[in-house]
Order: structure tokens, then C-alpha cells, then sequence
């Protein structure tokens, strides 16, 4: 059986930009003194053709293919070749 994209593992959300694939995981941030925050930890992939060929199966039925990043209050990044 093939194994799940690193990109599509835990992902909150996923979108491309023109050189990286972005998989967010999205949380919620709970303060008892101050407003709750949205945050998200994005992982940028590098883009390759596997990794597009993937994301292609994966996101055909998106009006637009690309996908949008989701606002957030906090983001932690991180990239991965």
C-alpha cells in the first residue's frame, strides 16, 4: 500500500505556493488574561515533481488548485527539503 505524503499527515490545511507546498496544523491558543489565539505550526516542502504529482491527485476537485493559507494570530515555520 503506498504511504500518505509527508505534506498530508496531521495537516489542518495544505496549499502551494510557486516553490513550496505548505501544510499547516492549525491550534488553539487558551489565555484566562488575555484573547485566545488561533496559532499555526507551517511546514514549507520544497517543491518537486513527485510531491506537485501528489498534491495534483490530492486537491483535482479545488476550484483553485493552489489552495489559500488560512489567517492565523501566531505561525511557527519550519522548511524541509
Amino acid at each position: 500500500m503506498k504511504q500518505r505524503a509527508e505534506f498530508l499527515k496531521e495537516a489542518s490545511n495544505v496549499y502551494r505556493t510557486p516553490h513550496y507546498i505548505v501544510r499547516q496544523r492549525l491550534g488553539l491558543l487558551y489565555n484566562d488574561e488575555e484573547a485566545n489565539q488561533l496559532i499555526s505550526r507551517d511546514t514549507y516542502y520544497e517543491r518537486t515533481p513527485e510531491r506537485d504529482a501528489e498534491y495534483e491527485i490530492r486537491f483535482k476537485k479545488r476550484i483553485k488548485i493552489d489552495g489559500k493559507r488560512i489567517c492565523t494570530n501566531v505561525i511557527v515555520r519550519e522548511y524541509k527539503q
